[in-house]
């Protein structure tokens, strides 16, 4: 059993008591009117015009494709990467992924996706082809992970004219907000679709559900349809579509509420936390901790540790000694091209994806953690790399 655990949900009297008013009305279902509620209050937050709640963060990327007339047989821009709950809605609708890599940062590399749609794509129609496959590509989904994000204007202006949609995978990255001149975008608001999760293990939680938000009310309209089953008509029962049962409940929507209200005391404990580890750490040789750019308003949602030049021996040690210690890491996601059930799709340059999935670790990141519990874990990481990092 972990003593210091990588992300735990801060949850308090308040989310008690919100639940119990939900369930003392008898709205616990998508009918209760605190699901708008939690649903304007995200708006607030993001500045986004619209956002739906929904029932995970997977729903929302899937709506998202939907809403983007994503289809079988056409293409989805991606990066390796990431979660698979990033790439498992593109199989959902039939399409297919084409992976990318991530820099330094777990940024996405949109320079290679601008060198892609140049010189490996043509326009027929109004559409974007892949000279490769003759598939249509229809959207890209970037996901801004750790709690960190990234400015995609670079590629807005080219994925406009090639009619891709540009969707935001911001399931890590909810309150982060991205520097512009003058001006702060939330992450998740500079596309066409932002995705977010508000998983157990997230800055915001209602334990398991999500969102999507935009700023078209034709494309709102629509996520709010065909996410409560695609109903016409309520009353006959008439559905001219298919459509999913993805609303979020009200008895979770809440907990939602009564969690944006502590967003800004989170972040500012991550923040916390973030700096105590870049402290402490930061004169090893060969260890490097993921740093937001300083563009980046992060959310400090999840600490990551980067050696220089990892071995599977001097992995299994790492973990062997964590686990003795009680703490628990976790190697970052392995690249989703390398899955079994993915690794037969079309791949553009991923070479550091994989050497940062090799040697890059999530540090214990709990909004609990305690200024000695910090001190611990960082102590305890120092004895490993003097002893093993020569």
């Amino acid at each position: 059993m972990f003593k210091f655990k990588l992300s735990i949900p801060k949850l308090n009297k308040k989310e008690i008591e919100a639940a119990a008013k939900a369930i003392k009305t008898g709205w616990i279902s998508t009918a209760g009117k605190d699901v708008n509620k939690f649903e304007k209050k995200i708006c607030k937050i993001t500045k986004a015009k619209y956002a739906v709640a929904l029932n995970s963060g997977t729903s929302s990327i899937h709506l998202a494709l939907v809403a983007s007339n994503v289809k079988k047989d056409d293409e989805v821009l991606v990066q390796s990467l990431t979660y698979v709950a990033t790439i498992n809605p593109i199989l959902y609708v039939g399409a297919s992924p084409i992976f990318f890599d991530v820099d330094k940062n777990f940024n996405m590399k949109l320079e290679d996706v601008i060198i892609f749609l140049k010189n490996n794509t043509y326009m027929k129609n109004r559409k974007c082809f892949n000279k490769k496959t003759k598939k249509i590509i229809k959207a890209i989904i970037v996901t801004h992970l750790w709690g960190g994000a990234q400015n995609i204007d670079k590629i807005k202006k080219i994925c406009k004219s090639k009619k891709i949609s540009i969707i935001e995978d911001a399931a890590e990255s909810f309150g982060v907000k991205i520097s512009k001149g003058k001006n702060l975008i939330s992450s998740g608001c500079q596309g066409d679709f932002g995705c977010y999760s508000f998983n157990g293990n997230k800055i915001v939680t209602t334990g398991s559900g999500g969102a999507i938000v935009t700023n078209f009310k034709k494309s709102y309209n629509y996520l709010n349809y065909v996410a409560t089953q695609a109903r016409n008509d309520s009353f006959h029962y008439i559905h001219n579509e298919m459509g999913y049962n993805y609303k979020l409940n009200n008895l979770l929507s809440c907990i939602g509420i009564s969690q944006l209200q502590k967003l800004k005391v989170f972040i500012k404990k991550k923040e916390i936390i973030h700096y105590h580890y870049i402290k402490e750490l930061k004169n090893l040789d060969g260890v490097k901790i993921l740093n937001p750019g300083s563009d980046i308003l992060s959310n400090y949602w999840f600490n990551i540790m980067t050696f220089k030049n990892f071995n599977k021996n001097k992995l299994k040690k790492f973990r062997t000694f964590c686990n003795k210690n009680k703490i628990e890491i976790r190697q970052v996601w392995r690249p989703a091209h390398t899955h079994k059930y993915l690794n037969n799709f079309q791949t553009y340059k991923t070479n550091n994806s994989f050497k940062l999935y090799q040697n890059s670790f999530c540090l214990p990141s709990s909004l609990n953690l305690e200024k000695k519990n910090l001190v611990f874990i960082t102590n305890k990481i120092k004895d490993f790399c003097k002893k093993n990092l020569v």
